[in-house]
């Protein structure tokens, strides 16, 4: 019986690796980080702006994942969430957006590049062809009279083959 339950821990030791997945290259460490939530069932990308005067922030985003591909993402939201954001922001913290990573089997999507209101943040290498982008917009701001208000945009999702 010893040896049955050895082996499995063996044998779950060896698959528990397989079953993660790959975390790309990230040229963007001051601000995307990688993460999880739901005990780490769900895979999130956070974003941190530089610390701006200004409650007003226009964030876009591009994502690659080599090969074809379903849709990767979800929307970009204001993180944690919209009241912790404005507490945070009018406590001189940094705006923060998230979106959720869906329909990954093997290695997270690759951020190729970030913007904030216009201005480049950092960018990495393209995949190769063929390879699957997509490219989000996220428009958050505080009104200091009514709280936060967030809207967001479409995705711009391009197929590249």
């Amino acid at each position: 019986m010893s040896r049955s339950i050895i082996g499995l821990t063996f044998l779950s030791l060896c698959l528990s690796p397989a079953l993660s997945v790959l975390t790309p290259e990230n040229h963007c460490d001051n601000h995307f980080r990688y993460d999880t939530e739901d005990d780490g069932r769900t895979q999130i990308g956070i974003f941190t702006a530089p610390k701006l005067d200004t409650f007003n922030f226009r964030w876009k985003a591009t994502f690659e994942v080599k090969g074809s591909s379903a849709m990767f993402v979800t929307r970009l939201q204001t993180y944690p969430n919209k009241d912790l954001a404005v507490i945070n922001l009018l406590n001189g913290e940094p705006a923060q957006a998230f979106l959720r990573f869906i329909n990954i089997n093997t290695e997270l999507p690759k951020l190729h590049s970030l913007f904030l209101n216009g201005n480049e943040l950092c960018s990495s290498p393209r995949y190769p062809f063929p390879k699957t982008s997509v490219t989000l917009n996220y428009h958050m701001f505080v009104n200091v009279k009514e709280g936060m208000n967030s809207t967001t945009e479409t995705p711009i999702f391009e197929d590249n083959l």
